[in-house]
């Protein structure tokens, strides 16, 4: 079985989280608010699948990048004009940047991932990789004349 696991990019370390505590006390004071799109992760036989909800977000304001064995996916919704221009009495709406990274299992294809966006949801398909045969091994005699030395 296959070990999928959503890790926080910061350790979870007791500094850390008081940290994050303080950050997201501050964040009423900033003009732009970070937000965390929701996710969705599947599993099937052949592959792993991420949904991401970005409404409000275009394929290029989005990056995704695999480095150390973790997708970083990444962007930012900017905040429209016309909230600004206009005397707003109350917004709900998040903008920002957003930051998601996943550990990704061992035995996928992070060469053959492929990301799909429509309607504001941005599809990851993350292919694994086949499973090696078992191979038998023959035992023989050995040859003392042609075996290397091992203790070297």
């Amino acid at each position: 079985m296959y070990h999928f696991e959503l890790k926080p990019a910061a350790l979870r370390h007791p500094v850390n989280q008081w940290e994050k505590e303080m950050e997201k006390i501050f964040e009423g004071f900033t003009k732009s608010h970070n937000f965390t799109p929701a996710c969705e992760i599947n599993e099937s036989e052949k592959f792993y699948s991420i949904s991401l909800d970005v409404p409000g977000l275009r394929k290029e304001e989005m990056e995704i990048e695999v480095k150390d064995d973790r997708l970083h996916i990444s962007g930012e919704r900017k905040s429209e004009e016309k909230a600004e221009k206009n005397n707003v009495l109350r917004s709900e709406k998040r903008y920002g940047k957003f930051s998601r990274v996943f550990t990704l299992p061992q035995h996928v294809n992070a060469e053959a991932i492929e990301a799909r966006f429509e309607n504001g949801v941005l599809d990851i398909l993350i292919p694994k990789q086949e499973k090696t045969q078992s191979k038998k091994i023959t035992i023989s005699s050995w040859d003392k004349e042609n075996t290397p030395d091992l203790k070297s």
